[in-house]
């Protein structure tokens, strides 16, 4: 190859030698110059988009915790009722009375409940209620479909601390 090079004339030589640094630069561009320039550019969106997804983030934070503070005031708690009459006097109210089968303490701050033929949704509903209005959880939540949005529950309720 050099004796091939060596062989040229002078001009033909700076035009091999022109060419081969063009190909060189041409392949360094294309080879490692572009996909660090491509990657480098998707980077910054990426970044930006995710800067923008921060920002939103901590707007709704904000508004959360400002909801949370003026809908939920002060937790009732039981007020000094029985968790076990809080359970069934609220599963009344929120049409489970029908469905109500059993209701029995578990331990001094439990109470199980078992539901026969209640709608999902209003048994969803009053948990909610529980948990927001007497600080009331559920702690084990057993469901047996029955159609047409019906379930047999059974329901572990943990009452407040104190």
């Amino acid at each position: 190859m050099k004796d091939w090079f060596m062989g040229l004339e002078p001009r033909e030589r700076r035009m091999v030698a022109g060419g081969a640094l063009a190909l060189v630069l041409t392949l360094f561009y294309l080879l490692v110059w572009e996909p660090v320039a491509v990657s480098y550019d998707d980077l910054k969106k990426n970044v930006a988009a995710q800067q923008e997804t921060l920002d939103w983030m901590k707007q709704a934070s904000a508004q959360v915790k400002a909801l949370r503070g003026s809908a939920r005031g002060p937790a009732r708690g039981l007020g000094g009722r029985s968790l076990l009459a809080v359970v069934d006097q609220s599963a009344r109210a929120a049409g489970l009375g029908p469905a109500i089968k059993r209701v029995e303490p578990d331990g001094s701050r439990g109470v199980k409940i078992w539901l026969e033929g209640a709608s999902f949704d209003d048994i969803v509903l009053w948990l909610g209620k529980l948990d927001r209005d007497y600080l009331v959880e559920a702690t084990v939540v057993t469901l047996e479909p029955q159609g047409e949005g019906r379930v047999n529950a059974r329901l572990t309720l943990l009452g407040p601390a104190g």
